[in-house]
């Protein structure tokens, strides 16, 4: 995932396009050899139902989901969104209830950093999961620059 300036006005954090790509193609195929499985579960040979399931849903998420992130500073809003051939999340957060960016670690085994929306609340919003220091801190940098917040690093020195 990459963050793309589009013009003075507009910006995205999304998949490059080459990997969305190489991941539906791989997705693609995943979700055959599930579907192919469940058609063919009535022989004796066959793979457990769960097994065919977990196939059929691995590969529909690699080939459907979707996570992008969009700035627009003439609408004054930053919108999260997730998809999966419907909406699974659109939140829209207006600049000014944003009080800065911060870069994390994160708490779970996947992915090893986070960059987080922090509003004035003091609630923290997930924004991007990279799985390098260096992307994590150029990321959130990035993200402040454009919306004119402050970041700040809380990631502990190498």
């Amino acid at each position: 995932m990459y963050f793309n300036k589009l013009s003075n006005d507009e910006a995205v954090y999304r998949v490059t396009g080459i990997a969305k790509l190489l991941l539906r193609l791989l997705s693609l195929v995943i979700l055959l050899v599930g579907i192919v499985s469940v058609l063919g579960s009535d022989s004796a040979r066959s793979l457990p139902i769960w097994v065919s399931g977990f196939f059929c849903w691995l590969g529909w998420l690699g080939v459907f989901g979707g996570y992008v992130c969009r700035m627009n500073l003439s609408s004054q809003t930053i919108q999260l969104k997730a998809s999966n051939l419907y909406t699974v999340f659109n939140r829209v957060y207006h600049l000014k209830d944003i009080k800065g960016f911060r870069a994390m670690t994160a708490q779970a085994a996947t992915q090893r950093y986070r960059v987080y929306m922090v509003l004035n609340d003091g609630t923290h919003v997930a924004v991007a999961n990279p799985k390098e220091r260096g992307i994590a801190v150029n990321v959130c940098k990035n993200m402040a620059e454009f919306t004119g917040k402050p970041y700040e690093n809380n990631l502990p020195e190498l």
